[in-house]
Parts: structure tokens; C-alpha cells; sequence
């Protein structure tokens, strides 16, 4: 039904219109008198203009939109320039233009009201309110054309899809955590070079944040160009990264929490597989420049809560495989210990960050699920937002 009076609601009004006109001229007809005609020929204008606003195609107003950043950081605003243009010239005076937002998008998208006149060409720039992680849709732009007393109006949806995507929030960590070891008397970097078990197939043109270890240096003593050796897939890893999907009041602060230390990883030149666990999880081999960081600062940034704790494609292998790892959930329950224990076999360390709300302390439940990753070899750290950027020193161990 909506539908049908949206449709149909221009030519209702026309006729509203029209009957609104022809009711004051037999008013004025039948009645006579200067001051019926002068009524009369105070409504034939609107009446005129709305009808032939009624005429006048929308579908010739075209809508270009530029945006400034495609892939903008958390709590940033999206800033956009939108170019409107027409072909016939009209007066066109009260314009509404909106911009048109997918579902997930859940702040108010701005709109603006302008008298058009006779230009043929229209610009409006805005900005919104700071975005969320995730991906925006805006679907395009809506504009509605109304005359002096809103008697018609008419209204055309003009399709602009494009996807902005907000990356997680990045917080700038002094170090990469790393794993004590009291036996070794040593810190052992939880983020060491993945090993070189690899043997060069090739040569390509270096790329920036490839590591000095593959620059292919005789190339480069007869070229004097920079050139990076082609390996094959290496077989042994150091560490994982795994990112816990199950939801949890803190899963934006986990999200960010991962994102910080793969940035970390990479500013540093160490280099390290990444898992996320979940419907929507993936498996990254190795993130260790640009590209690979990129790609996996995408996925945060579409990576959303699911129950169950799927394992991607390829990550079942790679939980299995992996001797060393970073894990960072939500608050621990000894049924999720239990489960990712078991998927995790081959382990032999690493470190569990939970990660909690704000002011929050582990409970009695979280303490004995933390005894039980203790046992197999995991430094568990309860840490909240605020250590983020020192975990060694912040939060509480266990």
C-alpha cells in the first residue's frame, strides 16, 4: 500500500490541483466580483507551477559522487562531494537531496534543502558523524522536488552504490607482547622471524617492506636495481595470531587489539600467520609487509560475532601446526579453553590475552578456565583497553 501511494502520489496531488483550480475559477464564475477573480488569479500560479513541475522529468537530474577515502580509520568522518546536473532547464525551487545508507549504517546519513532556480549544476559537500569498524554501503541519492506550498511533490532515487569501509582502532603498542620464559631466562619474541626453511625459486622486483633477507643481492651487484627472491610456501611458522570470533561485550576492543599488534609485527619486520575463528574468520599465512597487512586489516574490518567458533578453510591446519601463538578472546570460560585446546594440539606456549571491560576483574569461573590454559603451557593476561599499548606492564597474569 505504501508502495502503490508512493507511486501514485504525484498524479493524486495533480489532481488534487487541478480540482483546487477548477473550483476557484466556478467560484469566481459564479459568483463574480473583483474579489473572486482576484482570488482565482492568486491560486492560477501555484497552480501552474506545480503542475508543471508534474511535467517536468526528474529522470533527466543526474548524481555523481566523490568520496575522499574509500577505507577511512575508526571514528572518522566520511567526507563526500555530490555534483548534481539537469538537461532541461525549469525553475526548480524547494529541492531535498538525502544521501540513501544500507541498513548497517546506523548513524543518520545528511541531507540538505536548496532553492535550485535555473542553474543546471548543484554541488553539496558533507560530512557525517564518526563511523563505526565495519563496512557502510550507501546505496545512492535521493532527491524531492516540492513547489511553493508543497501541493506536489515528486521524488527520485538515483542509484550510487559504493562500499566505505572503517578500519579497526589502532592503538600505538610500545612492543610487541612477547612470552616469558623462566626456563630459558629469556624473553622470547612472540612475534620471531618465521623460519627460512624455504628455498628461493625466482627473482621479482622489490617491493617496499619485503625483508632484507630476500633481497637477491647478486642481482642487485649487476643491475643496480633492488630485487627480492621468489620462495615457496614456507613450511614452518613460528607464531599465529588468533583472533577469538565468539561475541562478547569487548569485541571491538579484541578486533582492535589484533589490528594493533599485526602493525606492530609489520613496523617491526617480524612476521606471522594470522587466524580468526568464526563464520566470517579467515586464515592469513603470512603478514609480514603492506599488502598483507592491508588485507588483513579488511578483514577486521568486516569481521563480525558468530557463535560456534568456525575454523576457516586452511585453519584447522595451521591451529594445528602452529608451536607458538597469541591468542586474544573475550572473557575465558573453561568450556572455550577446553575446545580450542583440543584444536590446538601441537602448541607447546604462548599467550592468552582476555580481554576485559573496563574496570572489570576476572572472576572465579575465568581464574579456573585460566588454570587450565596455564597447564598447557599458555601465559594467560587478563588486560583491558588501557594496556593495550603495553601489554607487558599492563594487566593482570595469571
Amino acid at each position: 500500500m505504501k508502495l502503490f501511494l508512493r507511486k501514485a502520489g504525484p498524479l493524486l496531488r495533480l489532481i488534487g490541483i487541478v480540482a483546487v483550480l477548477a473550483g476557484a475559477f466556478a467560484y469566481a464564475q459564479f459568483q463574480g466580483g473583483a474579489v473572486s477573480w482576484t482570488v482565482f488569479y492568486m491560486v492560477l500560479p501555484f497552480g501552474l507551477y506545480g503542475i508543471f513541475l508534474y511535467l517536468y522529468p526528474l529522470r533527466a537530474v543526474t548524481a555523481e559522487r566523490e568520496v575522499g577515502r574509500r577505507e577511512i580509520p575508526y571514528g572518522s568522518p566520511l567526507r563526500s562531494t555530490v555534483r548534481l546536473g539537469r538537461r532541461f532547464m525549469f525553475p526548480l525551487l524547494y529541492i531535498s537531496v538525502k544521501e540513501a545508507a544500507g541498513n548497517a549504517t546506523q548513524i543518520p546519513m545528511p541531507s540538505t534543502l536548496f532553492i535550485w532556480g535555473f542553474r543546471r549544476r548543484r554541488e553539496w559537500a558533507y560530512e557525517t558523524d564518526p563511523l563505526k569498524r565495519g563496512e557502510h554501503v550507501l546505496e545512492g541519492i535521493e532527491i524531492e522536488a516540492a513547489d511553493f506550498f508543497g501541493w506536489m511533490r515528486k521524488r527520485r532515487f538515483i542509484p550510487l552504490r559504493q562500499t566505505i569501509t572503517v578500519l579497526p582502532k589502532l592503538t600505538d603498542m610500545r612492543e610487541v607482547p612477547s612470552e616469558a620464559s623462566e626456563e630459558r631466562g629469556s624473553a622470547a619474541a612472540s612475534f620471531a622471524s618465521v623460519k627460512e626453511s624455504s628455498v628461493a625459486t625466482g627473482i621479482r622486483d622489490y617491493q617496499p617492506g619485503d625483508r632484507l633477507s630476500r633481497i637477491h643481492w647478486p642481482a642487485f651487484a649487476r643491475t643496480g636495481e633492488l630485487h627480492s627472491k621468489e620462495l615457496e610456501d614456507r613450511k614452518a611458522q613460528d607464531l599465529l595470531l588468533v583472533l577469538d570470533g565468539s561475541p562478547s561485550p569487548q569485541f571491538e576492543e579484541q578486533v582492535g587489539f589484533a589490528a594493533s599488534i599485526l602493525k606492530k609485527s609489520v613496523e617491526t619486520r617480524a612476521a606471522a600467520g594470522f587466524l580468526s575463528l568464526g563464520e566470517s574468520g579467515a586464515a592469513i599465512p603470512r603478514v609480514e609487509g603492506p599488502d598483507s597487512l592491508r588485507a588483513a586489516m579488511l578483514h577486521l574490518a568486516r569481521f563480525a560475532p558468530s557463535d560456534g567458533g568456525h575454523l576457516p578453510p586452511a585453519g584447522s591446519r595451521s591451529l594445528a601446526a602452529a608451536r607458538t601463538m597469541t591468542v586474544i578472546t573475550g572473557p575465558l570460560t573453561e568450556t572455550w579453553v577446553t575446545a580450542f585446546l583440543r584444536e590446538a594440539r601441537q602448541a607447546s606456549g604462548g599467550i592468552l590475552f582476555s580481554v576485559l571491560g573496563k574496570g572489570e576483574h576476572p572472576g572465579r569461573a575465568a581464574l579456573e578456565a585460566a588454570r587450565a590454559a596455564i597447564a598447557a603451557g599458555f601465559d594467560v593476561r587478563f588486560v583491558t583497553e588501557r594496556d593495550f599499548g603495553d601489554p607487558e606492564r599492563g594487566g593482570v597474569r595469571r
